[in-house]
């Protein structure tokens, strides 16, 4: 008997140990929402920031983006006055990252960027950031990535370019290029129909559609219900399509 009443009280004692360790539900959400949402006051500032010497830009968190070329280096960024701790504005090699700490959500920031630089070779987009160039004229090559719902748009003279465009991002452009490699892919969209380049090797999936303007040789693959359309007379090279996709002149 002796033994019986021993048992009992140490699995009464290990289930009330076992309930005091287990947190309320509410208070873990609580803490959850108050730790990692910020919400934008409304209240805007605009802060400049002394960076020279970059020649990409990388932009994330939903920034709205202008960058023009100009003569010498700008960097302007509008934000939320009770974000402006969150905000992170640096240079790391010859890259200037705009975007804002990550581990929180953030909603309504109304954050916007105006860079000023006098050459664009290396573009950046992501989580839903909206981009805008303008006025660059080089012979240096551009590669540029849009990605996680994102925007591009605007005009460029440059060297050979690379777009990688996925996760429903649309990339519009204007201007011109020497050869152009695009490879676009999950719904995303890509109109270089005023964009016209020498050489392009195109690759299109996941239901994406592609606006190609080529004068030289056009190589390319459309998959998963994706469209590739080509306007100019280029000399076809490899031109595939599969799963109810086409590549097709316009």
């Amino acid at each position: 008997m002796k033994a019986r009443i021993l048992l009992c009280v140490a699995l009464g004692s290990s289930l009330m140990l076992g309930c005091s360790l287990v947190p309320n539900v509410g208070d873990i959400f609580s803490d959850i929402s108050s730790e990692i949402i910020s919400t934008g006051s409304g209240n805007v500032v605009t802060e400049e920031f002394d960076l020279t010497g970059f020649d990409k830009v990388d932009a994330s968190y939903g920034f709205s983006v202008s960058i023009s070329q100009g003569d010498t280096f700008g960097v302007e960024v509008s934000i939320d006055d009770n974000l402006v701790e969150y905000l992170r504005v640096e240079k790391q090699g010859s890259t200037l990252k705009i975007g804002l700490a990550p581990g929180r959500d953030y909603i309504g920031t109304g954050a916007t960027a105006e860079v000023t630089m006098p050459e664009l070779t290396g573009l950046e987009l992501s989580g839903g950031t909206r981009g805008t160039i303008g006025g660059f004229k080089s012979s240096r090559g551009l590669t540029v990535d849009v990605s996680g719902g994102s925007r591009l748009s605007g005009d460029i003279e440059a060297g050979d370019v690379r777009f990688d465009v996925s996760g429903g991002s649309r990339v519009t452009l204007s201007g011109s290029a020497e050869d152009g490699m695009i490879d676009a892919a999950g719904a995303s969209r890509v109109d270089l129909a005023g964009f016209p380049v020498g050489d392009a090797n195109v690759e299109a999936s996941g239901a994406s559609k592609v606006t190609v303007n080529a004068s030289g040789r056009l190589d390319a693959d459309a998959s998963g219900a994706s469209e590739i359309t080509y306007l100019g007379s280029p000399a076809l090279g490899t031109i595939d399509s599969s799963s109810g996709s086409s590549v097709e002149p316009e």
